[in-house]
């Protein structure tokens, strides 16, 4: 890659992580590509030049998101102790992200929803969305792995199947509950906390070898 070409790249990731930065302080509904752009210190022109729709800066945004939970959910996996311990690690992982006051997270899934089908009208934009999600599938696999060697998760069901759904339904549980509002009579008994915790408990008591 010539020089030219690195400062291209190094200029879009900035780019995305401060779009990333804005969409979760201020929600993706409230930032404009002009504000972007004055962020990044580029011209909106440039700007467009990177990201035609804000569209594609969302589902770039949301892609660089999904890295770094690969990457914290991968350091987890990487740790020496058994497959089980692992993933009740992962779960409070998941937990731990909607302890955010402000759901700032939660709040940029919830809006990503109305961008994620755009994505598919640009290959580019189309493969950084699939490649960010093979990314995390990859980890969770070697996680099956490891479970599969070391003997502490049930042997009798598919360890690949189990652990993908898991964390993919779990994960899209922990953001939708924290977000959820309850009738006052019901808010206590289904506090996401709660939920959370019983979810968790009941994946856990399933993988577990008898």
């Amino acid at each position: 890659m010539s020089k030219r070409e690195q400062q291209k790249q190094l200029r879009r990731q900035n780019i995305i992580q401060i779009a990333k930065d804005l969409f979760l302080e201020q929600s993706v509904k409230n930032i404009q590509m002009q504000d972007v752009a004055a962020a990044a210190g580029v011209g909106i022109a440039t700007l467009f030049r990177y990201f035609p729709k804000k569209e594609y800066l969302v589902i770039a945004a949301t892609n660089a998101i999904t890295d770094e939970m690969a990457t914290n959910i991968g350091q987890i996996v990487e740790q020496t102790m058994p497959a089980y311990e692992k993933i009740e690690q992962i779960l409070d992982y998941y937990i731990g992200v909607t302890k955010d006051p402000q759901l700032r997270l939660a709040k940029f899934f919830e809006s990503f929803g109305l961008y994620e089908k755009i994505a598919e009208e640009s290959p580019e934009q189309y493969a950084e969305f699939l490649f960010s999600r093979s990314k995390l599938a990859s980890i969770l696999l070697r996680l099956a792995e490891q479970g599969k060697q070391d003997g502490s998760l049930r042997p009798d069901v598919d360890l690949d199947v189990f652990i993908m759904t898991m964390v993919q339904n779990f994960s899209l549980f922990a953001f939708k509950s924290s977000l959820t509002t309850h009738d006052t009579n019901l808010a206590s008994m289904l506090s996401a906390d709660k939920q959370l915790a019983m979810m968790k408990d009941v994946f856990l008591s399933y993988i577990q070898p008898s």
